[in-house]
């Protein structure tokens, strides 16, 4: 570990020692127009300068802002939501660092496709579309039934996201539940979900051959996903 790492490292430990003997806070943000509340045992100020170690230009911007003019009232709250979302994903890192991410296989079964060349992929399961952002390193989990203005127009409503470490605080525990058993085996669910919805799990397209129907999944996305 370099000089830099380890004092970030250190910053980071001391601010959850601290927050631990506090009493917790509750705020609220409005994400993607929901409001979410959480808890928070973090100062003010350990919240805004643990900005800098998380991921992301939002959190990057807020940072640099909390330096030059200081937050609103609003943006300390969302200083609190990724300072605490990046603490609780680094602690459940380092429960067992040896231990395979539990969402490991459904990764793996993107990136899979991704070594074949495939683009825009998407994977349905009950109700949600899952599908890996440009870097591969998170999972965006979006309704398939809500939908919501974007810079295209109408678009699947966006509901949360997954990472090797954990699951967004944002995402209900039904969708959890969702995603916590197509990460166990992500073929038999995508199975399930073409044979419930009569529709393929990787291309969404309607099944119509019988050997795709008894199987749940066409042959051409099974192979593409290396199932």
């Amino acid at each position: 570990m370099t000089t830099t790492a380890a004092a970030s490292a250190s910053r980071v430990d001391r601010a959850a020692r601290y927050a631990a003997l506090r009493d917790p806070q509750t705020f609220t943000v409005t994400a993607r127009g929901e409001s979410v509340t959480f808890e928070s045992r973090l100062s003010d100020d350990d919240a805004q300068d643990l900005l800098q170690y998380c991921s992301g230009r939002f959190a990057r911007s807020l940072w640099e802002q909390s330096h030059e003019r200081g937050l609103s009232e609003r943006q300390i709250a969302w200083a609190h939501k990724l300072s605490t979302d990046m603490l609780a994903e680094r602690q459940s890192a380092s429960e067992d660092p040896a231990a395979p991410s539990q969402f490991e296989a459904l990764f793996a079964a993107f990136q899979a496709a991704r070594d074949k060349g495939a683009k825009r992929l998407t994977l349905r399961f009950a109700g949600i579309n899952v599908k890996p952002n440009r870097a591969g390193d998170a999972l965006w989990v979006t309704s398939q039934t809500e939908r919501e203005e974007g810079n295209y127009g109408l678009q699947p409503k966006y509901l949360g996201k997954v990472t090797t470490n954990g699951m967004d605080s944002r995402l209900g525990d039904d969708i959890k539940a969702v995603l916590m058993e197509a990460a166990q085996d992500p073929l038999t669910a995508a199975i399930r979900y073409g044979k419930q919805s009569g529709a393929c799990s990787c291309c969404g397209r309607e099944l119509t051959d019988p050997r795709s129907i008894e199987r749940g999944i066409g042959p051409i996305c099974a192979t593409k996903f290396g199932w």
